[in-house]
């Protein structure tokens, strides 16, 4: 009888254990693969050319193009861009701006996203559209900074020195140094736990191996040529309202 009840209690508490862990792991985001997909071209205005790595192709960019995995685009003077990703997110990118598209991937019925943009000069901005029980994940990366998102509105500069800039919103992000070795995947990759939101201290100086923040609404971070950063701090919206910020705030409204 004594025997019985140590089986009995020993399987109680395996039952709990297992349910505590199936918890903890539905928090996060699980690695699934997201194949294919393609970003369309809603609107060209000046001039931008495309470049496919895959056909050594060059040619001009128009409106109703579709982008896949590898594509470079670069837009020239006076020129803007916006981009329809499949989980219904927009991407814009400002003159004189260099990118690629590493992952469009996305899967409607199970509401999984593989989103990444490598910007590697000028400014982008994001409208990321919020996937309500999605997984997955969506991310701008340059040199010096990964902004992963669920669902906000954000900018990333990439400037000549390799500094960036990243500014929020609406809602909240994720930014962190990329990895050493950067390992293209069309994997939805777990991300990092992280502390924060970390309070707002000004601008101050972190090494490049230390910092990890969420940023939240109408607060920016700036990362230095070197990869370390300052931590982030609030902007003043209008202080920080050019004709870039007003041209995407009037098409988010379209949206």
């Amino acid at each position: 009888m004594k025997h019985k009840s140590t089986v009995i209690l020993f399987a109680l508490v395996t039952l709990i254990l297992l349910s505590v862990a199936a918890t903890g792991l539905a928090d996060e985001p699980e690695l699934v693969e997201v194949e294919g997909g393609e970003a369309e071209v809603t609107l060209v205005e000046g001039k931008a050319e495309l470049f496919r790595k895959k056909e050594a192709l060059r040619q001009t960019l128009s409106e109703g193009d579709l982008l896949r995995h590898g594509d470079c685009v670069t837009t020239g003077d006076r020129t803007r861009i916006e981009l329809a990703m499949p989980d219904g997110s927009f991407l814009r990118f400002d003159e004189k701006t260099t990118f690629e598209l590493i992952s469009a991937g996305y899967d409607q019925e199970a509401k999984q996203r593989d989103i990444e943009v490598r910007l590697a000069l000028g400014k982008t901005w994001a409208k990321v559209a919020e996937l309500v029980g999605g997984r997955g994940r969506f991310q701008v990366s340059a040199k010096n900074a990964i902004a992963g998102v669920r669902g906000t509105t954000y900018r990333m500069d990439v400037n000549p020195d390799s500094s960036v800039v990243v500014k929020v919103y609406w809602g909240q992000i994720h930014v962190s140094p990329p990895p050493k070795s950067i390992k293209q995947s069309a994997r939805v990759s777990k991300p990092k736990k992280v502390e924060g939101p970390y309070p707002v201290e000004g601008p101050h100086p972190v090494t490049r191996q230390e910092w990890t923040y969420i940023i939240r609404a109408m607060h920016q971070i700036v990362i230095r040529p070197d990869g370390t950063a300052l931590k982030p701090f609030r902007f003043d919206p209008k202080v920080d309202a050019d004709d870039w910020v007003r041209w995407n705030q009037m098409r988010d409204r379209m949206r």
